[in-house]
C-alpha cells in the first residue's frame, strides 16, 4: 500500500492539475487561519515558507504520512517537492509551484538539484536562464540550485577532507556540505537530480 501511495497518486511538482489544487486549496486554508493572529508577543503571525533546517527537525518527530512518505524522514523544503516525487522535470516544477499566490506569503524558497552536465555549454545556461526567467514571468518569488550529483555527495560523506571546499544550498542558505549534520547531508543528496529538460521547456519559457 504504501508503493502504491507513492509511486501512482498525483504529486505535487510534476504539473498536474488535481495535485496543484490541492496545493491551492491547503494554501489558502492555512494563509486564511494563521496570518494576522495576535502571537505571544504581541505581534501578528505572518506566513512563509522559508524552512531553513526545520524541515529535518520537524520530520524526526512527525509519523508516517499518507503520501508514501516513511516514519521520521525529513519533510520537504521550502515549497519544493517531496524529495524524490517531482519525476517530471524542472519545468513541471516550476509551473507547479507558481500555482499559488506567492504575494500572499513574507517569502518562499524553491530549491532544485541538477546535474553539471545539464549545464554544459553556453545551450545548457541559457536553458537555465530561461526557466529562471519563466519563474519570474509565473509570479514565482525565489528558486536556487545545487549543481551536483549525488555521487559526489556520497563521496564527500565518505571522505569528508577531499571536499572541504564543497558548498551547497541547504534552504535560503549556503553552507560547506561538510559541515553539516548527516542528517541534513542526507536530505540534499535524496532531493530529485535533474538530469534533462522536459521537451515543452523551449516552448514554455521563451523570452
Amino acid at each position: 500500500m504504501r508503493l502504491l501511495l507513492w509511486n501512482k497518486t498525483p504529486k505535487f511538482g510534476n504539473d498536474d492539475d488535481y495535485a496543484d489544487t490541492i496545493l491551492v486549496h491547503l494554501f489558502n486554508a492555512f494563509f486564511d487561519e494563521v496570518n494576522g493572529r495576535r502571537n505571544t508577543k504581541g505581534g501578528y503571525y505572518r506566513v512563509n515558507y522559508l524552512s531553513t533546517t526545520c524541515h529535518v527537525y520537524f520530520g524526526s518527530v512527525t509519523g508516517a504520512t499518507p503520501d508514501g512518505r516513511k516514519a521520521w524522514e525529513p519533510l520537504s523544503d521550502g515549497i519544493s517537492p517531496v524529495q524524490g516525487a517531482d519525476r517530471q522535470g524542472p519545468t513541471a516544477v516550476i509551473k507547479s509551484a507558481a500555482r499559488m499566490d506567492h504575494a500572499r506569503t513574507g517569502g518562499t524558497i524553491l530549491n532544485q538539484k541538477f546535474t553539471p552536465q545539464l549545464l554544459k555549454g553556453e545551450d545548457g545556461l541559457d536553458k537555465v536562464a530561461q526557466l529562471v526567467r519563466a519563474y519570474f514571468r509565473l509570479d514565482g518569488h525565489h528558486i536556487q540550485f545545487n549543481v551536483v550529483t549525488a555521487a559526489t555527495l556520497r563521496a564527500a560523506q565518505a571522505d569528508p577532507e577531499k571536499y572541504r571546499d564543497l558548498i551547497v544550498r541547504v534552504a535560503g542558505y549556503s553552507d560547506y556540505f561538510c559541515d553539516l549534520t548527516r542528517a541534513l547531508q542526507d536530505e540534499i543528496i535524496s532531493r530529485t537530480e535533474q538530469e534533462a529538460f522536459t521537451p515543452a521547456m523551449r516552448e514554455t519559457t521563451t523570452v
